[in-house]
């Protein structure tokens, strides 16, 4: 299986991601130490760097998916490009493939997570509200991929989550987790 997390900085893609893996026993691939990598290395922090690290990503995933492993891949794919490469891999490994999109509900709560956070990642650029506010502007809208909306403002239920994760590699319709707002087809909320 194949989980493409995605979302705003801030909104605990990494922490999640780092919770499922340990958890289900997955290999967690993270693009952003890749990138800072690359900017070790003397390579200039822009969007090629940041396509190359989604590509380095993608072969290490790759290998591991042909080994049997599952996969969680820690990556923005705000772009519909990024998002294409986790699709594509899925199809070619024939594996099951769910992005795993974070969200935080509470604006204060999210302003606080950017705020105070502090990753120490060389080359890369400690992330701002604004940037944050810019990266919505910029994220492009989803089309038929296969995803779970995660609210994480509160406790997230890792259970209920692996429950639906797998639910939903099964290809199969989720029952509505939210009362309020019930999942669109292939798609649903989780707080």
């Amino acid at each position: 299986m194949l989980i493409a997390m995605a979302g705003l900085p801030g909104t605990g893609k990494s922490h999640l991601a780092e919770q499922l893996a340990d958890r289900i026993h997955a290999v967690l691939l993270s693009v952003d130490p890749i990138e800072s990598a690359m900017a070790r290395a003397g390579l200039w922090h822009n969007e090629a760097t940041g396509m190359a690290a989604y590509y380095a990503a993608q072969e290490m995933a790759h290998a591991n998916l042909s080994l049997g492993r599952d996969v969680i891949v820690d990556a923005a794919n705000y772009l519909l490009r990024g998002r294409q490469i986790w699709t594509e891999l899925a199809d070619q490994q024939h594996t099951d493939l769910v992005f795993l999109l974070t969200v935080c509900s509470d604006p204060g709560e999210h302003r606080r997570r950017v705020a105070e956070r502090y990753r120490a990642l060389p080359g890369i650029p400690e992330v701002t509200w604004d940037d944050v506010v810019k990266r919505n502007l910029e994220t492009q809208m989803w089309g038929s991929e296969p995803r779970l909306a995660v609210d994480t403002a509160g406790t997230v239920d890792l259970d209920q989550l692996i429950a639906l994760i797998h639910c939903f590699a099964r290809a199969e319709e989720p029952l509505d987790t939210h009362t309020r707002r019930p999942p669109a087809r292939r798609a649903a909320l989780i707080s």
